[in-house]
C-alpha cells in the first residue's frame, strides 16, 4: 500500500460542473439562517440586551483603538472584493466574474429586503463618536454589502488557490468580527447577514455549478508515479458506483481511483446528519468524513475483507491528506454490476449464490458492507464480486449484519424478482435471514434502492412473506428504525401553534373579556351575512366545475354540509369527500368528479393570488408592517417590504429555471402535462363563459366575503384601519397560517391574525377579541346550519 500526496494544479479545471457538497453547504447554511431569524422573532429583548452591552465594551476603549477598529474593516470590505474581481480580470474568468457578481447582487437585495425588519426587531447601537473624517460613514459596510461579500467568497472559494481562499475568508471574518464588536449592527443581525450571504452563494454553485474542483488525470498519474506506482493511462473523472472516479491501467492491469476532497466530506456529513435525523437504532454512522481517514478506512476494512476470502478489489495505493483532498487506487472490479444487466436470465443462479457466499464470508470476519446497492454487486459469469467498503463497519454487530442480509435480498429481487432471489438467499445462513425479515423496510434501505423501490411498492411485502414462508416462521414485527416522519412532524407543528394559540389566549384572556365589552354589537349582522354569502359562493364554484348543470340550490346544501365535516377532519378530507359524492350521485364520473374537485381548489387559489395582488396594490400601507414589532408605526408603502421579497423571489425562480436544464425541464414538461390534462378534461368546460364564470366568480366571492366579514369585526371593536389594508393584512395572514397542518388552520390563523393587527397598531387585547368574534361566526357558526344541511342531504339521498 503507497502513500501520496496530491496537489490541484492550474490546468486541472477544465469544465463547469455541479458537486454534492454544494448542496450540503447551502443545506448548513439554511440551518444557520433558519436559526437566526427565529431567535430575531423569538427572544429581540435579549438581543437588544446584546447590542448595548458591546456598545458598553467598546466606548471603554481608547479612541484611537475604536478608530483603527472600524478602519481596518473598511478599508478590507473594499480591498478584498477588488483584489479578487482583479484578478479574475486579468485571467479573463468572465463567467467566474459574472457568478460572483450577480451572486452579490441577489444577496443584497435579499438582504435590503430583510434590513427594515431587522433594524425593527434588534435596532442597531450606532457609536456616535466615530471620526466624520475616516475613510467612509462609520455604518459602512451596510448589511447588504456584507452579505454580497459572504456571497461572492462563497462562489469564488473553489476557483481560488487555498492561500488566497483562506485570505478571502479571514477578510472576511475579520470584517464582521469588527463590525460586531464597533455594534454598528446588531450581532444577530451580523449572522443573518452573514448566513444569508452563504444561501445565496451556495445556491448559486448548486444552480450553475463551478469550474471542476477535482486534479485532472494527468496530476494523479504523476502523484502516483513519485510514490513508486507506475501508471501507464489514466483517463479523466468519470461516475462510477455513485463515485467519481479515474479509471485506468497500473502496473499489474486495470485500476480505479478515486479522489476525496472537501466536497465529499460536506455531502457525507450531511448525508449522516439526514441519515442520523431520520434512522434510530442500528443505522447510525459514526465514520470519519475526513478525506484522509475515509480512505485509510476503506483501506483497512479491504485488506481485511480479501484476508477473509471476500472476492472485492484489492488497494494498491492510498494517499491520506495532503493539498485538497485523498487518494485510493484499487484494481478494477471484474464483470459489471447486477443493476447494468439488461436481461435477468442473464444472471445466472450459481451467481446469485455466490453473491450470498461473499455476504457470508464478509459477516464471518463481522464485517457489514452496508451499501449493497446494485451498483455495488458485480456479476462475472458465476461469480459476484462486492465493491465500494467506503462504508463498511467492522466489528459490526447482529443487526448491522442482518441490515446488510436485507439490502443484498432486496437489491437481487429488484434485478431477478421475488422468487429467485429468495431461492439463493435460503443458501445463506438461516439465522441471519430471520433477522433480516425485520429489516426488510425502506428505512433500512440505501438511499438508491430506496428509490427503485418505490416503483414497486409491493416488492417489500412480498419478500417478507416469501422468506417467512421458506423458513418456516411466523411473521416478524418490524424493527422501528424511523425517528421523525411526515405524521410525526404535522403533529408536532399542529401541537406546537395551537399551544401557542391557548397560551395567548389565556394570557391575555381578562383584557379580552373587557374589550369584548365594549363592543358594537351590531357589526356582528353583516359578519354572519357575509358568512353566508360566502358559503354561497363555494357552491357556485361547485356548480362551475363540471359541465352538466348543478342546481345552486342542491349545491348550497353540500356546501353548508362539507363545512360541518371540514371542523372536524383532517385537511378537509370529510368535505371533499362528500362534494366527491355529491357529483358523482349526479351521473358524473368518479375521475372527473374527483378532478372537479381539484379544479376548484385550483381556482380558489388563483383568486387567492389576484386578491393578494389587488389589495396589496390597493392598500396604502404596507401589509407587513405584521413583522414589525413597534405598536403605532406607519407601515411603508404598498410597494414596500413584502413587494421587494415577491419580486426578488421571482427574479431569483426565474433565473434558475432559466439556467439550470433539469429544473427548467421539469417546469416545462409540468407545464405542458397540466395544460394536455385541462384540455382532456375540462375542454367542454372551457367552451362555456357562464361555467368558467361561476367556477372562478364563485370563488372569488368567497372570498371577498371573508375580507369583509374580517373588517366588519374589526370595526366592532373600532379597529380604524382602511378596508384595503384589512384585506391585505388577512390575506397576507391566512397566506402563512395556511401551511400550518391543522384543521381549517385553527390556531394558526387565530394568531397569524392577531400578530398583523397587534403590530399594525391595535392593542393585543382588542386583535384579540376582534378576531375571536370573526372567528366564532365565520368558522364555528357554519357549523350550526352544516349539520342540519348534512341531514337534508342525508334524506334527499343528495350524497
Amino acid at each position: 500500500m503507497l502513500f501520496v500526496v496530491t496537489e490541484l494544479r492550474e490546468g486541472d479545471r477544465r469544465e463547469w460542473r455541479r458537486h454534492p457538497g454544494d448542496i450540503a453547504r447551502l443545506a448548513g447554511w439554511g440551518a444557520l439562517l433558519t436559526f437566526a431569524l427565529v431567535l430575531s422573532a423569538v427572544i429581540p429583548a435579549a438581543l437588544r440586551s446584546a447590542s448595548a452591552d458591546l456598545v458598553q465594551f467598546f466606548t471603554s476603549l481608547p479612541q484611537p483603538a475604536r478608530y483603527a477598529l472600524v478602519g481596518v474593516a473598511q478599508i478590507a470590505i473594499v480591498v478584498v472584493p477588488a483584489i479578487v474581481i482583479g484578478w479574475l480580470a486579468a485571467r479573463r474568468q468572465l463567467a467566474e466574474i459574472g457568478s460572483v457578481v450577480g451572486a452579490g447582487i441577489a444577496a443584497a437585495l435579499v438582504m435590503w429586503a430583510l434590513t427594515g425588519w431587522l433594524d425593527r426587531v434588534v435596532p442597531p447601537q450606532v457609536i456616535d463618536d466615530l471620526p466624520s473624517n475616516s475613510i467612509a460613514s462609520s455604518s459602512f459596510p451596510s448589511t447588504s454589502y456584507l452579505a454580497a461579500m459572504v456571497a461572492g467568497a462563497t462562489v469564488i472559494s473553489p476557483l481560488l488557490p487555498k492561500m488566497w481562499r483562506i485570505a478571502a475568508w479571514v477578510a472576511v471574518w475579520l470584517t464582521i468580527f469588527v463590525r460586531v464588536v464597533t455594534a454598528v449592527q446588531a450581532p444577530v443581525n451580523i449572522a443573518v447577514t452573514f448566513a444569508l450571504g452563504g444561501v445565496i452563494g451556495s445556491a448559486v454553485l448548486v444552480a450553475f455549478g463551478s469550474p471542476i474542483r477535482r486534479p485532472g488525470a494527468s496530476t494523479l498519474r504523476d502523484v502516483l508515479a513519485e510514490s513508486g506506482y507506475a501508471v501507464h493511462d489514466l483517463r479523466d473523472e468519470t461516475l462510477m458506483t455513485g463515485r467519481r472516479t479515474y479509471v485506468g491501467t497500473g502496473e499489474d492491469g486495470p485500476i480505479v481511483v478515486v479522489y476525496v476532497d472537501h466536497d465529499d466530506r460536506d455531502a457525507a456529513l450531511l448525508s449522516q446528519l439526514i441519515r442520523a435525523v431520520r434512522v434510530q437504532s442500528v443505522d447510525v454512522d459514526t465514520l470519519s468524513v475526513q478525506p484522509d481517514r475515509r480512505v485509510a478506512h476503506q483501506g483497512l476494512v479491504t485488506a481485511m475483507a480479501r484476508r477473509a476470502e471476500v472476492r472485492t478489489p484489492d488497494v494498491v495505493a492510498v494517499a491520506p491528506g495532503g493539498g485538497h483532498g485523498a487518494v485510493i487506487a484499487l484494481e478494477a472490479a471484474t464483470g459489471v454490476p447486477i443493476g447494468d444487466v439488461d436481461e435477468p436470465a442473464l444472471i445466472s443462479d450459481a451467481a446469485l449464490v455466490d453473491a450470498w457466499r461473499q455476504l457470508d464470508r464478509l459477516h464471518a470476519a463481522r464485517i457489514a458492507h452496508r451499501s449493497l446497492t446494485r451498483q455495488h454487486i458485480y456479476v462475472d459469469d458465476d461469480e459476484v464480486m462486492l465493491v465500494d467498503l467506503e462504508f463498511a463497519r467492522l466489528s459490526a454487530s447482529n443487526d448491522q449484519l442482518a441490515v446488510d442480509a436485507a439490502e443484498m435480498l432486496v437489491s437481487t429481487a429488484l434485478v431477478v424478482g421475488v422468487d429467485r432471489a429468495l431461492d439463493a438467499a435460503t443458501s445463506s445462513a438461516r439465522s441471519t435471514l430471520e433477522r433480516a425479515l425485520a429489516f426488510i423496510q425502506p428505512a433500512a434501505l440505501p438511499a438508491a434502492t430506496r428509490r427503485a423501490v418505490r416503483k414497486d411498492k409491493e416488492l417489500l411485502e412480498a419478500l417478507r412473506s416469501g422468506l417467512q414462508a421458506r423458513l418456516e416462521v411466523p411473521p416478524v414485527e418490524l424493527e422501528q428504525l424511523d425517528r421523525i416522519s411526515v405524521a410525526k412532524i404535522v403533529s408536532w407543528v399542529g401541537f406546537a401553534v395551537l399551544a401557542f394559540f391557548i397560551l395567548g389566549l389565556a394570557s391575555s384572556w381578562s383584557d379580552i373579556t373587557d374589550a369584548m365589552s365594549d363592543a358594537n354589537w351590531w357589526w356582528a349582522v353583516p359578519v354572519f351575512i357575509a358568512t353566508l354569502i360566502g358559503t354561497v359562493g363555494g357552491a357556485m364554484s361547485l356548480s362551475g366545475s363540471v359541465v352538466r348543470d348543478v342546481p345552486l340550490g342542491e349545491a348550497t346544501v353540500i356546501m353548508f354540509g362539507q363545512s360541518f365535516l371540514n371542523r372536524f377532519t383532517p385537511m378537509n378530507a370529510g368535505g371533499m369527500a362528500m362534494r366527491i359524492r355529491y357529483l358523482q350521485k349526479g351521473g358524473t364520473d368518479t375521475t372527473v368528479a374527483t378532478a372537479a374537485i381539484g379544479l376548484t381548489s385550483a381556482a380558489s387559489g388563483v383568486m387567492q393570488v389576484v386578491f393578494i395582488a389587488f389589495f396589496f396594490l390597493w392598500s396604502s400601507s404596507d401589509p407587513t408592517a405584521g413583522l414589525s414589532l413597534d405598536r403605532g408605526e406607519e407601515s411603508g408603502g404598498a410597494l414596500g417590504t413584502m413587494t421587494a421579497v415577491f419580486v426578488v423571489a421571482a427574479v431569483i425562480a426565474a433565473v434558475l429555471i432559466a439556467l439550470t436544464p433539469r429544473l427548467r425541464e421539469w417546469v416545462i414538461g409540468f407545464v405542458r402535462s397540466t395544460r394536455d390534462k385541462i384540455r382532456r378534461d375540462f375542454g367542454e368546460l372551457a367552451r362555456r363563459p357562464g361555467k368558467l364564470l361561476l367556477l372562478f366568480g364563485g370563488a372569488g366571492l368567497s372570498k371577498l366575503t371573508t375580507i369583509v366579514a374580517f373588517a366588519a369585526a374589526c370595526r366592532a371593536f373600532d379597529i380604524d384601519l382602511a378596508f384595503a389594508e384589512l384585506g391585505a393584512l388577512y390575506l397576507g395572514a391566512n397566506t402563512v397560517a395556511s401551511a400550518v397542518p391543522t384543521p381549517g388552520g385553527v390556531g394558526a390563523i387565530e394568531a397569524a391574525l392577531v400578530l398583523v393587527l397587534s403590530n399594525a397598531g391595535v392593542d393585543d387585547a382588542t386583535a384579540w377579541a376582534a378576531v375571536l368574534l370573526f372567528r366564532l361566526i365565520n368558522f364555528w357558526f357554519p357549523t350550526i346550519p352544516g349539520y342540519l344541511a348534512l341531514r337534508v342531504s342525508e334524506r334527499r339521498e343528495l350524497v
